[in-house]
């Protein structure tokens, strides 16, 4: 269903009603809470940014990490007024467009942060910063360990100078978009990378033996990210608008060693570097390009190679990255071969990558992009509306085999979507 944002975010930077100058002072302002509730008085804060957007496109890949701005402290109530120059967060000055992206970052306490990143146009209100206790607990049951935690905060509340943005859909008229609801996601992370990521997963959560395989050194956390925008109108002062991602994290809890090991572990495999050990089997889980630098088209299939044949039982695929376009749903392919030349199907999974119905997509284009510098804490990248893809498939079929391959489809499985790149593809038999 086509549906018109209104106002278009974009639309509202580009905006200059406001004939405002590049040297003029526009406000951010903000609260900050201790995780009981309580304000949390004369803290100091630090406002950082970095390039977002330039020349009317968004590339998280020149944005850059953030780079500290001001540094302020909040006030007796936990208030807090951020001062910036007008120029400093939207650059009209030539014809290379700039929107400039900022982060104010809450103080650890006991491990549990929450900070906001967002992108503004004239005097703005962002969300109350509080930090979010999911009380994390790991029990060793009769079949592994077990994750329990709470739910996630709630989204933030509309401040009362501020309007929701609309979606206009021709058939049944405007729709107001609140912002996006927090849920717990869960992340394992383990040497050099993530072991796993479950969004939403029910409490208590068990990962599976063979999500844990025998990676050393595994921490459990809880994370919880909202999305939104705000729109300002103020009666004599200029319109204004900010959208923005909240994010809370909890400490990081060990989790017992695993005891599988992959019969891929060590294998070789292509795309590998020249002389190199397989980047996708040697189990360090760090995020592994299949192309070369100057190469971004990616590669049609990842393959393993053993010297004598296997029986495949099990697959699970750590943070896959498609070049999938506009492609909602797209098939992940496993097959199994002895000799390269006959192929049989392993596991055939859909997968769906995002709804092209949600509203939030168009609506929070500014701050959906997460990177790994998006993290005040050091705790990597979270994109909630493009889910990192990790799948634990079961392989069919008793077939003896000596290579094994992943292959991305299109939902019709008549074009190969691109592997751009992959931390880990491990089989067990």
């Amino acid at each position: 269903m086509r549906h018109l944002l209104r106002p278009l975010a974009l639309l509202a930077l580009l905006s200059t009603g406001c004939e405002r100058r590049p040297e003029d002072p526009i406000f951010v302002h903000g609260r900050l809470k201790h995780l009981d509730g309580s304000p949390s008085v004369d803290t100091p804060l630090t406002l950082e940014r970095k390039v977002h957007l330039r020349a009317g496109n968004v590339d998280p890949a020149a944005e850059g990490p953030f780079e500290p701005y001001l540094e302020s402290r909040s006030g007796r109530g936990g208030d807090f007024t951020l001062e910036v120059l007008y120029g400093d967060a939207i650059d009209e000055r030539s014809s290379d467009f700039v929107q400039y992206r900022f982060r104010v970052t809450a103080p650890l306490e006991d491990g549990h942060g929450v900070f906001s990143s967002f992108v503004f146009y004239d005097d703005a209100e962002l969300p109350t910063l509080r930090p979010w206790a999911p009380h994390l607990a790991l029990t060793q049951g009769a079949e592994g360990p077990e994750l329990s935690f709470d739910a996630a905060p709630p989204p933030p509340p509309l401040p009362p100078s501020a309007k929701l943005p609309e979606i206009y859909y021709p058939d049944s008229g405007p729709k107001y978009i609140e912002p996006l609801t927090p849920h717990p996601v869960v992340q394992l992370h383990g040497p050099g990378g993530r072991v796993w990521e479950a969004h939403d997963p029910a409490s208590p959560w068990r990962p599976h033996p063979y999500l844990l395989e025998d990676f050393p050194g595994v921490e459990a956390q809880v994370r919880a990210v909202t999305l939104g925008s705000w729109n300002f109108y103020p009666l004599a002062a200029n319109s204004s608008n900010v959208s923005y991602r909240v994010e809370w994290r909890g400490p990081r809890l060990p989790v017992p060693t695993g005891t599988l090991r992959p019969v891929s572990r060590g294998t070789s495999c292509g795309p590998s570097p020249t002389g190199a050990p397989c980047p996708y089997t040697d189990g360090s889980l760090l995020l592994v390009r299949t192309s070369p630098e100057h190469d971004n088209t990616g590669v049609s299939d990842v393959t393993l190679e053993w010297e004598t044949p296997i029986r495949p039982r099990r697959a699970v695929i750590r943070d896959l990255q498609v070049l999938e376009g506009y492609a909602p749903v797209m098939n992940l392919r496993v097959e199994g071969s002895l000799d390269g030349a006959d192929w049989s199907t392993l596991a055939e999974v859909p997968y769906r990558n995002f709804d092209p119905e949600d509203p939030h997509g168009p609506v929070f284009f500014t701050a959906i992009e997460s990177t790994e510098a998006d993290s005040p804490y050091g705790d990597g990248p979270l994109d909630v509306l493009r889910k990192a893809r990790f799948l634990d498939v079961p392989l069919s079929g008793d077939a003896p085999a000596r290579l094994v391959r992943l292959q991305v489809k299109s939902e019709d499985g008549s074009s190969a979507l691109f592997i751009y790149a992959l931390s880990e593809l491990s089989v067990f038999e």
